[in-house]
């Protein structure tokens, strides 16, 4: 180790790290053999170039550039190498989704990042320019999560919905096996093709994996009684019998927090739960009071997201012109241990309806944003209208009122207080479809998970030449 040049750029950091890898396993006798023995031997020896004396200070735009490359919470725990590494993760790489997270606005037709919600400026599209010829194609699916700068993609124009994940910064993209073949029913009308709805895109912080979750569902007079799950890098999906009962009612109802999947039914009151560590699905026995309430009054309910957790969104019919939306949170997560608590309350006043048919297709109508419903504490509203492609994207400061013992605050809305806009986004008229994302810019690789898709590539080539 001693007398050897310093790595000056990425190429040749990558290459210092993956000699110091191969020489660390045949000391070992044992040969890396999946993707996180390759990713966790490269960590090792860059943290060992790093104690070396003769390379413990990278050029610390060499190491931005290596870091950049690795998900938030190992770049956490790489903070503890050296001051050097210290800085450098603390001032120039984002640690924390939350904390330092964009907001990824996405329909079908339509995605885009609003860098700051203070901030409004006219939102940037998610697709650089230089993967233009590329994300023509890609600009038509539906975008199912995004976890550490990695957007998972859905195209609904193939059958079972064909799954791509994508990096936008490198112009990475992987596309998956397909799903295995479903259960055809011929006896059903259903012709929905929303094949998005079922799929979730999670993160494990434990194990640093990323896996594509599709839950059971009936869809386009086809049923899926499993739980299909994949793990990026791997080349078939793998299957959990759950059983009819566990069906998922398909809408705002598949979410995936903190390494577990989170899904309703069409049974009442029923939420289903699928642990991605462990593969086991189970159902989740205590919900808030009010959701029983609220199904037994007319209202309804769904799941969310808020600060990594899961939330429970429940809405209910206060009068023509009056809504009263509830937001309940989960905390803890083994059986005997989960609470709820209610942290938002939000009112929503709105005009009565008109009489003239041409002027209901004009009303303003309003709603909550999801899955992530909340971002910077702040609470997310659309505004839209039937037949317009314009959706306004709102922003609410919750006051505290403890007289509604909403935990973390209250918002009104109505004529006098609209909230902030945000963005004005033009998207496809009669579509709801409309999703919100935490989004954090890196340069996470996917080329270690196997080979890329070919648009992706040909116009990462395009544009370098």
């Amino acid at each position: 180790m001693q007398g050897k040049p310093r790595p000056r750029s990425v190429h040749a950091a990558y290459k210092y790290a993956q000699v110091l890898a191969r020489s660390m396993h045949i000391e070992r006798s044992q040969a890396p053999t999946t993707t996180r023995d390759i990713r966790d031997a490269v960590l090792c020896a860059i943290a060992a170039a790093a104690m070396d004396p003769d390379q413990r200070d990278f050029p610390a735009d060499v190491l931005v550039n290596i870091l950049m490359r690795l998900p938030p919470n190992t770049r956490r725990r790489l903070r503890l190498v050296s001051r050097h590494w210290r800085h450098v993760v603390g001032t120039r790489t984002p640690t924390s989704l939350r904390s330092r997270a964009k907001t990824l606005v996405a329909a079908t037709g339509s995605a885009h990042i609003i860098d700051n919600l203070w901030a409004p400026w006219k939102p940037r599209e998610l697709w650089p320019e230089f993967m233009a010829e590329a994300a023509g194609r890609y600009k038509g699916m539906s975008v199912v999560g995004t976890c550490n700068g990695l957007v998972c993609l859905c195209d609904d124009r193939e059958p079972g919905g064909a799954i791509t994940v994508a990096n936008p910064v490198t112009g990475e993209a992987l596309r998956l096996p397909p799903l295995p073949p479903p259960r055809a029913d011929d006896q059903s009308t259903c012709y929905d093709r929303s094949w998005h709805a079922a799929y979730s895109f999670a993160y494990l912080p434990t194990s640093g994996l990323y896996k594509v979750v599709h839950v059971p569902c009936h869809l386009d007079r086809s049923v899926y009684d499993k739980v299909h799950v994949i793990t990026l890098g791997e080349k078939s999906w793998r299957g959990v019998p759950a059983g009819s009962g566990a069906r998922c009612s398909l809408g705002d109802n598949v979410v995936s927090v903190d390494g577990v999947t989170y899904w309703t039914t069409p049974e009442a009151d029923k939420v289903m739960s699928f642990d991605l560590e462990h593969g086991r699905i189970t159902r989740i026995m205590s919900l808030p009071s009010v959701v029983l309430s609220s199904s037994r009054n007319g209202g309804s309910w769904h799941l969310g997201e808020v600060e990594g957790r899961l939330a429970i969104v429940v809405t209910e019919k206060m009068s023509p012109a009056m809504e009263r939306t509830e937001v309940w949170v989960k905390q803890g997560r083994t059986v005997g241990q989960i609470t709820w608590s209610s942290w938002y309350t939000i009112q929503t006043r709105t005009p009565p309806p008109p009489q003239r048919p041409r002027e209901q297709s004009r009303r303003k109508m309003r709603s909550l944003a999801w899955p992530l419903l909340v971002q910077d504490e702040q609470v997310l509203t659309w505004e839209w209208s039937l037949y317009e492609r314009d959706r306004v994207l709102y922003r609410h400061k919750p006051i505290d009122d403890h007289t509604r013992k909403a935990k973390h605050g209250v918002v009104d809305i109505g004529e006098r207080n609209q909230g902030t806009v945000v963005a004005d986004i033009n998207m496809l008229p009669h579509r709801n479809d409309r999703r919100t994302f935490a989004y954090v810019e890196t340069k996470e690789p996917l080329s270690a998970y196997g080979a890329l898709a070919s648009p992706f590539f040909l116009s990462m080539q395009s544009s370098s030449s």
